[in-house]
C-alpha cells in the first residue's frame, strides 16, 4: 500500500522527481569519479610525476564538483516542493473527505483522533516518501553503479562484498514486527492525549466546578507516561534498525580490507587500484546503509498510512449524487414512511409520516428522545433515512443537487457557532457574494444592526473564541442575520432561543415571529409557550406523530400536548431581574403535594428560592448529602451517574417543568446522581431547613412524601 503511494507520488510530480534524479546522478558521478581518481592520481600522475595528468584530473574533479553543487541545489528545491505538495494534497484530501461526513463519522473518530492524523500520520507518510524518492533511490542507484565498477576491478572481492551485505537486512527481518507494534501503540495513545486536551478545553467549566483538575491531571499524566514508555521502546527499536546495519558494514569493511590487502601483497592489485577499490566500496557500503536507514521511516509510514486509510475508507452516509436542480420550494415538505436509527436495533423514528405546509409557522415538539431533532437533521439532509423518503414539493432530496436545497433554506441552531472573523464576515457566511446593503438589511431584520453600529469597529468588530466577546442574544441575532441573508424560502430553528435568558429569549422570539409573514418557519423546540403561537404544532412521541393541530385544538383533546403544556405552566418569570416563582396550582400537580391543604401549599410557594446556573455547571453532585428539592422553571439539565471506575453516563434529560431531589425534603441521604446544566437554567429550590417545620405543622405533607419515596424505592427494586 505504501509502495503504491510512493509510486503515485512519482507519477504525479515527474518534474520534481526528474530534478531529484539529476541531482542524484551528479552526486553519484562526483563520488565515484573521486574514488576512481585515486587509481589514476597515484598510478598515472603522482608516481610518474606527470604534472599535466595531475592538472587534468584536478580540473575534471573541480568541474564535476561544481555541477554537483548546482544540481544539488535544484534537487533540494525539488524535494522541498515535493514534500510541501504531499502535505498539502493529503491534508486537503482528508479535509475534503471530512466535509462529506455526518454525525456517525465524528462519533467513530474523535477530534483528537483526527488531529493526530493531520499532525503526526500525514507528516510521517511525507517523510517516508521523500526518504524513499531521494535517499532510497539514490542509494539503490549508487549500489548498482558501485557494484558494477567493483566487478570490473576485482570480481572475487566483489562477490564477497555482496554475500556479506545480506547482514545489513537481518535486523529489519528481526525487528520489523516490534517496530510496527510500537508505532501503532504510540499512535493510539497520541490520539487519547490529543482527545484529552480537546476535552479539557471544551469542558473547562465542568472540570473546574466539579474540582476534577486533579483527576484530569492524573489522567493526562498517566497517558503521557505511557507514551513516554512506548516512545522509549519505539525509539530504541528504530535506532537498532540503524545501529545493527552499521555493525554489519564495519565487519564487512574489515573483511574487504583484509582480503584486498592480501591481493595487493600478492601483486594481483596495484596500490592505486586497491585504494580506489576501497574508496568505492566505502561509498557502496554507505549507500547500502542508507537503504537500511530508510526502513524505519517505511515502517512508521506503514502504520500512519493505515490510520489515514481508515478515515478515508469511511463512506459518507449522505451521498450527494443528485443532478437535478430543486425548483423554488413553495408548497410543502413531506416525510413518507421514514425510519431512522443512530444505533442498529434502536430506532428513533418509526415509519413516520408527516406533511408540513410551507405557510406560516410550524413547531415540532416532544419530550427528549421523541425524535424531533432527528426530523430536523433529515430535513436539512445531515443524514438520510434508513427507509422512506424526505421530499420538498414532491422532489426526493436524494435526487436533487444538495447545493440547490441549501440555497433555499436558512437555519439557526441552539449553539450559535460563530467564526473567528469580523461580524460582517460571519453574516456573509449566509451569502458570500452579498453587498453591504444586503448585509445591513439582514441585520436589521434580525434586530442586531443598531447594536453592531454601536460597537467601536461596527461590522468590522472581530468575533473571538466562537463569540465569547458577545452576549448570548447578540450571538443568536447574528446567527439569525446569517440565515436571513440568504432570503430563504424556509427558516429552520433548532431550539434557537432555549439557551438565552428569559428576557433575551422573549425579545429574540418576537423578532423571529415577525418574520413569519414573509417566509415559512419550522421550529424544533421543547418550550411550549412559544410553540403555542405557531399556526400548527406537531407533537412527536417515540418516533411517531402523536398529535397535530393548533394550540387550541390540541388543548381541547387533552392528550400528550395538554399534559406537556400543564407541566410547563405555573411559573411566573419576573422581567428585568430574571427571578421566578411557582404558582399554587402548579405545585398541587406534583404527586407528593397532591391533596395537601391550600394554606400549606401557599406557604410552600413562598419558600422557593430562585437559583441561576450557566450551561455546563453542576447543580448537585452524586454522593453529596441531599438538602434541596428543585423545580426547573427554564432550561435543560442532564442526569449523570458515575460508575465504580469513575466513568460518567447520561441517563436522562430534564427540562422546563421537571423536578428532582424531592427525597432531600425528608432525608439527608447521598445524591444518587449528578445534575449538570446543558443550557443556562433558572431553577426554584426548596431547602430541607425551610421545609421541615411545615412537615411538623402539616402531617399530610410527610405522608405524601413518604408515599412517593416508597414508590421510588419499589421501582428501583423492580429494576
Amino acid at each position: 500500500m505504501l509502495f503504491k503511494t510512493i509510486t503515485a507520488s512519482i507519477r504525479s510530480s515527474p518534474g520534481f522527481v526528474l530534478l531529484i534524479g539529476l541531482g542524484a546522478v551528479f552526486e553519484l558521478s562526483f563520488h565515484y569519479l573521486s574514488a576512481l581518481s585515486y587509481k589514476y592520481l597515484i598510478d598515472k600522475a603522482l608516481l610518474p610525476r606527470d604534472a599535466s595528468a595531475l592538472a587534468l584530473l584536478v580540473g575534471t574533479l573541480f568541474c564535476i564538483g561544481l555541477l554537483n553543487v548546482i544540481a544539488g541545489i535544484g534537487s533540494d528545491y525539488a524535494k522541498a516542493r515535493l514534500g510541501a505538495k504531499l502535505l498539502f494534497e493529503y491534508r486537503m484530501k482528508l479535509f475534503r473527505h471530512m466535509q462529506m461526513q455526518s454525525h456517525r463519522f465524528y462519533e467513530r473518530f474523535g477530534i483528537g483522533d483526527l488531529l493526530a492524523r493531520y499532525t503526526d500520520d500525514i507528516p510521517a507518510i511525507q517523510t517516508a516518501v521523500l526518504q524513499t524518492v531521494s535517499r532510497g533511490l539514490l542509494s539503490a542507484l549508487s549500489v548498482a553503479i558501485g557494484l558494477s565498477i567493483l566487478f570490473a576491478m576485482e570480481w572475487k572481492l566483489t562477490l564477497l562484498a555482496i554475500a556479506g551485505s545480506v547482514l545489513l537486512f537481518v535486523p529489519y527481518r528481526l525487528l520489523k514486527s516490534r517496530s510496527l507494534a510500537w508505532n501503532e501503540a504510540y499512535s493510539s495513545h497520541l490520539e487519547q492525549f490529543t482527545g484529552s486536551i480537546d476535552e479539557n478545553i471544551k469542558a473547562a467549566k465542568v472540570i473546574r466546578a466539579f474540582d476534577l483538575r486533579r483527576n484530569m491531571l492524573a489522567q493526562v499524566e498517566g497517558n503521557l507516561r505511557t507514551m513516554m514508555s512506548i516512545g522509549v521502546r519505539r525509539s530504541f527499536v528504530n535506532t537498532n534498525l540503524n545501529r545493527l546495519p552499521m555493525l554489519a558494514i564495519s565487519i564487512l569493511t574489515a573483511v574487504i580490507l583484509g582480503y584486498g590487502s592480501y591481493l595487493t601483497f600478492s601483486g594481483k592489485l596495484t596500490i592505486g587500484s586497491f585504494i580506489a577499490y576501497n574508496s568505492i566500496f566505502i561509498t557502496v557500503g554507505q549507500s547500502m546503509f542508507s537503504i537500511a536507514a530508510v526502513l524505519p521511516y517505511y515502517l512508521s509510514a506503514r502504520t500512519s498510512l493505515h490510520r489515514v486509510e481508515q478515515v478515508m475508507n469511511w463512506q459518507p452516509e449522505v451521498t450527494e449524487l443528485g443532478t437535478q436542480e430543486l425548483p423554488s420550494i413553495r408548497r410543502g415538505i413531506g416525510l413518507h414512511n421514514v425510519s431512522f436509527a443512530y444505533v442498529s436495533e434502536e430506532p428513533v423514528l418509526r415509519q413516520l409520516n408527516l406533511e408540513i405546509p410551507l405557510t406560516g409557522c410550524t413547531s415540532i415538539v416532544g419530550a427528549s428522545g421523541s425524535g424531533k431533532s432527528t426530523v430536523l437533521q433529515l430535513l436539512l439532509r445531515f443524514a438520510d433515512p434508513d427507509s422512506g423518503t424526505v421530499s420538498y414539493d414532491g422532489h426526493d432530496i436524494r435526487e436533487v443537487r444538495y447545493a440547490s436545497l441549501l440555497r433555499q433554506i436558512g437555519v439557526v441552531f441552539q449553539d450559535s457557532i460563530l467564526f473567528h472573523a469580523s461580524i460582517r464576515d460571519n453574516i456573509l457566511v449566509g451569502k458570500p457574494d452579498a453587498n453591504e446593503e444586503e448585509i445591513v438589511e439582514a441585520a436589521r431584520a434580525a434586530g442586531i444592526h443598531e447594536t453592531i453600529v454601536g460597537f467601536a469597529k461596527g461590522y468590522d468588530t472581530i468575533v473571538r473564541n466562537q463569540g465569547d466577546n458577545l452576549s448570548g442574544g447578540q450571538r443568536q441575532r447574528i446567527a439569525l442575520a446569517r440565515a436571513l441573508l440568504r432570503k430563504p424560502n424556509v427558516l429552520f430553528l433548532d431550539e434557537a432561543t432555549s439557551a438565552l435568558d428569559p428576557d433575551t429569549e422573549r425579545a429574540v422570539n418576537e423578532t423571529i415571529w415577525s418574520l413569519a409573514g414573509s417566509r415559512a418557519i419550522i421550529s424544533v423546540t421543547h418550550r411550549l409557550a412559544y410553540a403555542a403561537k405557531s399556526d400548527r404544532i406537531i407533537v412527536l412521541d417515540q418516533g411517531t406523530v402523536a398529535e397535530s393541530g393548533s394550540h387550541e385544538e390540541l388543548m381541547k383533546r387533552e392528550g400528550l400536548y395538554h399534559r406537556m403544556w400543564e407541566k410547563q405552566q405555573g411559573f411566573v418569570l419576573s422581567k428585568g431581574d430574571g427571578g421566578a416563582r411557582v404558582e399554587l396550582d402548579r405545585l398541587r400537580m406534583l404527586p407528593f403535594f397532591r391533596g395537601i391543604e391550600s394554606d400549606a401549599l401557599q406557604q410552600i410557594t413562598r419558600l422557593f428560592v430562585t437559583e441561576k446556573f450557566e450551561a455546563g455547571v453542576p447543580v448537585v453532585e452524586q454522593g453529596d448529602q441531599g438538602d434541596k428539592f428543585y423545580l426547573i422553571a427554564r432550561g435543560k439539565v442532564e442526569v449523570m451517574v458515575a460508575s465504580a471506575v469513575g466513568e460518567r453516563k447520561k441517563i436522562a434529560i430534564l427540562s422546563d417543568g421537571d423536578h428532582f431531589g424531592e427525597i432531600a425534603l425528608m432525608h439527608h441521604i447521598p445524591r444518587t446522581a449528578s445534575i449538570v446544566t446543558s443550557t443556562p437554567c433558572l431553577l426554584l429550590s426548596l431547602s430541607y431547613e425551610h421545609f421541615h417545620p411545615l412537615m411538623v405543622q402539616y402531617p399530610s405533607i410527610r405522608r405524601g412524601l413518604e408515599a412517593t419515596l416508597q414508590m421510588r424505592m419499589q421501582g428501583r427494586d423492580a429494576q
